[in-house]
């Protein structure tokens, strides 16, 4: 489990330090010097005070567990590797791809910030890009190879996310299910295939709520830094990862205020990611084009209007059942089994998110048949295996979600 969480931190560091990188005209020597110094100055003390490091997590138990991890990656990358386009689908292409590029040139990256490239969004959020331009720089030259691996990564972190997250609380069953979930789903295999930033936002979504369950397991107050770390750092995949972290930080503050020494410590992990995009935001991002759109006075026609209502029910609904079906079954019988799952704070979380996208698409500048269509499927993608990690393991009947402690590494 250690794994999944260490690749997060390093794709979130890369993604942060090559901006740094570009803004204060660091050379790439020096980058990859504070990529490595960086993590091992928060390692190295813990792992000489302890032996180990403070979150460890136990390993997964037998190798015939191992060895059907092993089958559902192989079956996901078959059929991965029949989705995956050479250059991305067209936002790979026209947004994530074209930024990298331009970040790939240190001596002309901000000239992405112009209303001539309105179309791709100069907006967004840089840590796809990022990541993308930080290999680029390494092999010395422009290649789709790249891109292609980190989709390829991302595809695969996240059911052995899933996996492992599942097995730390000895939920065999459903940890090789969620497995074969994700690599025989068809709609998840063809978003990351795409080489979008949905997926990683989705991992990072997940890693949240996996290290959330392990602070609700007193783990100890470098879990908690990290949790807001990771929490803040969706805000640099994409927009939407702004309404993710504001929402889950009210319910995490809210669900500890008893204990403000935790949501201190919550805030300071996610300061530095909230710090780099509010800079990121104010000093190049032009404005969005959702929030300025000069709509004012058409916003109370469009929150009046009943045919919206019924164009967003019919979406959700159709989309919900044509790709997430076993999602909904799984929440309905967590509902039915468990209703006190209604007032958690993943449900509070989810269910404010989802708010937020009816908000959007009811006051969207854009013709709403359109948007819907182009967006829903992906929004749902990102909280898609989050649900699906909580669900199973709170349909899981062993032990109530408890830690087996005998499994802890020491």
């Amino acid at each position: 489990m250690n794994y999944p969480i260490a690749f997060a931190v390093t794709v979130a560091l890369i993604g942060y330090l090559y901006y740094l990188s570009l803004l204060f005209v660091v050379s790439y020597d020096f980058l990859l010097i504070c990529i490595i110094l960086i993590p091992a100055s928060f390692l190295i003390p813990s792992l000489l005070r302890e032996k180990g490091l403070a979150f460890s997590l136990p390993k997964c138990r037998g190798a015939g567990n191992m060895l059907i991890l092993a089958i559902g990656i192989l079956i996901l990358t078959l059929r991965f590797n029949k989705q995956l386009h050479r250059w991305g689908d067209w936002d790979a292409w026209a947004i994530w791809t074209l930024h990298a590029k331009f970040l790939f040139y240190p001596e002309y990256w901000s000239n992405m910030f112009t209303n001539k490239l309105s179309g791709s969004h100069p907006d967004y959020p840089l840590m796809l890009p990022s990541l993308i331009a930080f290999m680029w720089r390494g092999v010395g030259f422009v290649t789709p190879i790249v891109p292609m691996i980190v989709a390829s990564l991302v595809c695969v972190a996240v059911p052995v996310t899933l996996f492992l997250a599942l097995n730390r609380f000895d939920r065999r069953f459903s940890a090789i299910f969620s497995v074969f979930v994700l690599a025989l789903d068809a709609k998840f295999i063809n978003i990351a295939g795409s080489q979008y930033a949905d997926t990683l936002v989705a991992f990072f979504i997940l890693v949240t709520f996996v290290l959330y369950r392990e602070v609700k397991n007193g783990s100890g107050p470098t879990v908690v830094f990290l949790l807001g770390f990771i929490a803040g750092s969706t805000t640099w995949v994409k927009n939407e990862g702004l309404l993710f972290f504001l929402v889950f930080s009210c319910a995490f503050i809210f669900f500890h205020y008893r204990r403000p020494e935790t949501a201190i410590r919550y805030l300071a992990g996610g300061l530095a990611p909230v710090l780099i995009l509010m800079h990121f935001k104010v000093a190049f991002a032009p404005e969005n084009d959702l929030i300025n759109s000069g709509r004012g006075s058409d916003i109370l026609s469009m929150i009046v209007n009943p045919a919206r209502y019924m164009l967003i029910a019919k979406h959700v609904f159709v989309t919900s059942i044509n790709y997430y079906w076993i999602l909904l079954v799984l929440l309905a019988g967590l509902v039915i089994q468990r209703t006190s799952f209604l007032t958690t704070l993943p449900f509070i979380v989810f269910a404010l998110m989802l708010s937020g996208y009816f908000v959007i698409y009811l006051t969207t500048p854009n013709d709403l048949d359109w948007h819907l269509g182009a967006s829903l499927d992906r929004l749902l993608h990102h909280i898609y295996p989050a649900c699906l990690y909580l669900a199973l393991l709170r349909l899981s009947s062993n032990s109530g979600g408890r830690l087996n402690m005998p499994d802890y590494q020491v």
